[in-house]
């Protein structure tokens, strides 16, 4: 028996958080599973070929464009309250999709001036992250279409938003910005790309984005191509 299996098919190292992911993108870590997997298949007696899929290291996230960002944010807000509140959570607040979907309306401190949000990560994990005043304005005004009463900060048609829930808001707020496949995920890239671009350092994203170790926040230090380009014209095509 024979069965070719594309390392890519089981893992998605983007759509996983980088802690979940850590092993797998390691690529001594990975082969050391692959070759683990097929001496079990061996001793077994079948025989499996295992395709060996090119893993890109962590760095250089998929963040939005501004231009793409603006679009979001505006298909958001098109969308009504809700999903304008659910979006600033992502782009604002960096939270992870399980983050989000956990959110009761106690979560919220917001007042004229400030205000923050408590988000509840993984384990025990809590941290407190500021608001902007956009993202305030947006949580308020969808908090006092709600009603500010305890419970869950999303209730949808049968029952709270759940991570799919989160997530098809996410899928077609995309979707209305022209941008089809936005997930979760890219949106708290694009909110620690921002941190990095305004001049936050890597243990300010750390604790912004609830991340275990420092190095995971490093990876927004890794500029692409684009951004190096600019920079080349910035300095000396003056």
């Amino acid at each position: 028996m024979r069965r070719e299996w594309e390392l890519e098919d089981l893992i998605d190292c983007w759509t996983l958080d980088e802690e979940d992911a850590k092993l797998l993108a390691n690529k001594s870590g990975a082969t050391q599973a692959l070759a683990a997997v097929t001496l079990m298949y061996e001793q077994t007696g079948l025989r499996i070929a295992v395709k060996r899929a090119r893993i890109p290291r962590p760095g250089e996230p998929g963040a939005l464009t501004p231009g793409e960002e603006g679009a979001v944010r505006r298909a958001a807000r098109r969308r009504g309250p809700r999903d304008a509140a659910i979006i600033a959570v992502l782009l604002d607040a960096g939270a992870r999709v399980e983050e989000c979907a956990r959110l009761d309306a106690g979560d919220f401190a917001i007042t004229a001036r400030t205000g923050e949000i408590r988000l509840h990560g993984k384990g025990d994990e809590v941290r407190l992250v500021p608001l902007s005043k956009r993202a305030r304005d947006l949580i308020s005004a969808w908090l006092d279409e709600r009603g500010r009463h305890p419970g869950p900060a999303w209730p949808g048609q049968r029952g709270p938003l759940t991570l799919s829930g989160i997530t098809q808001v996410v899928l077609a707020t995309g979707a209305d910005a022209g941008i089809p496949g936005l997930r979760p995920h890219r949106c708290r890239h694009t909110f620690g790309t921002r941190l990095r671009q305004g001049g936050a350092d890597p243990a300010q994203i750390q604790a912004l984005l609830g991340h275990a170790s420092i190095d995971t926040a490093a990876r927004y230090f890794r500029s692409g191509s684009a951004e190096n380009a600019a920079v080349i014209e910035r300095i000396f095509d003056h």
